[in-house]
C-alpha cells in the first residue's frame, strides 16, 4: 500500500483537486472549452483522445513484456476490472444516458455547440468516458511500474490531456471524465494490490522476445492509428 500512496500520489491529489467541479451544473464545462475552439486545438485533441481508445492497450501490453510475469499480470487483470467497471456503468446503470449533443440539444440549446468538422458525435451511453478510464488505467499502472516521481507526473499530464479532450470534442460531461479517471486509476490499485498479495513463482520469469522487432512493427502500427 506504501508503494502505491508513493507513486500514484499525484492522481489521488487530482482526483481530489478536480472534486469540487463535480458540482457544477451539468454542461457548463463542455460549453467553456466548446468556445475556446480552434484549429490547432480541433486537430490536437483528436489526436489526443485516439491515445485512449482501447486498440492502444495491446501495444502497451507489448513494453510490459519487457518485465517480470508479475507485471503482465498486473496489467491483465487490471485492464479486466476496468473493462467490467465500464460495461458495468456505462450498458448497465446508465445505459442511454445523454451525451452532450443530445442533451442541449433536447434543452433546446444545440445551436449553443460549435461542432468539429470530421469529430463522429455519440449520442447515448455517456456516463463514465471509456476513453478517460482506459487511458488513466494505462498511465496509473505506468506510474506503479515506474519509481520515478517525475514520471507519475507526466503520465497522470498526458492522462488529463486525454480526459480534457473528451470534454473539448462534445463527447463526454466533466463528471464522466472524473469518474473514468477514477476507474481508470481504481483498476491499477486493485490489480496490483492483488497480485503483490498473491505472489506465484511465475510472477518472476521473464518473457523472452525479439523487442527491436517488436518495437519496430509497434511504431508502424502507432504511426498508422494517428494518420487514419
Amino acid at each position: 500500500m506504501k508503494i502505491i500512496l508513493s507513486r500514484l500520489s499525484p492522481f489521488f491529489l487530482v482526483l481530489l483537486l478536480l472534486l469540487p467541479f463535480l458540482f457544477l451544473e451539468k454542461g457548463t464545462l463542455v460549453l467553456y472549452f466548446n468556445q475556446f475552439r480552434m484549429s490547432f486545438l480541433d486537430h490536437f485533441f483528436i489526436n489526443a483522445s485516439v491515445l485512449g481508445n482501447a486498440i492502444c492497450v495491446p501495444f502497451a501490453m507489448l513494453l510490459v513484456l519487457r518485465f517480470r510475469m508479475k507485471w503482465l499480470a498486473i496489467f491483465l487483470l487490471s485492464f479486466l476490472i476496468q473493462v467490467i467497471l465500464i460495461l458495468l456503468f456505462k450498458k448497465g446503470f446508465y445505459a442511454g444516458a445523454l451525451r452532450p449533443y443530445l442533451y442541449f440539444d433536447r434543452s433546446g440549446m444545440g445551436d449553443m455547440l460549435n461542432l468539429i468538422n470530421g469529430v463522429k458525435i455519440r449520442y447515448v451511453n455517456t456516463f463514465p468516458s471509456g476513453h478517460t478510464a482506459t487511458i488513466f488505467f494505462l498511465t496509473s499502472f505506468f506510474a506503479l511500474l515506474s519509481r520515478n516521481k517525475t514520471a507519475s507526473w507526466v503520465l497522470l499530464t498526458l492522462g488529463l490531456l486525454v480526459g480534457l479532450s473528451r470534454i473539448y470534442l462534445i463527447q463526454h460531461f466533466f463528471v464522466d471524465v472524473y469518474f473514468g479517471i477514477f476507474f481508470g486509476t481504481f483498476s491499477s490499485v486493485i490489480g496490483y494490490y492483488i497480485v503483490k498479495s498473491n505472489p506465484k513463482k511465475w510472477h518472476a520469469v521473464r518473457v523472452r522476445m525479439a523487442f527491436k522487432d517488436v518495437q519496430k512493427s509497434t511504431g508502424e502500427m502507432i504511426r498508422q492509428i494517428f494518420n487514419n
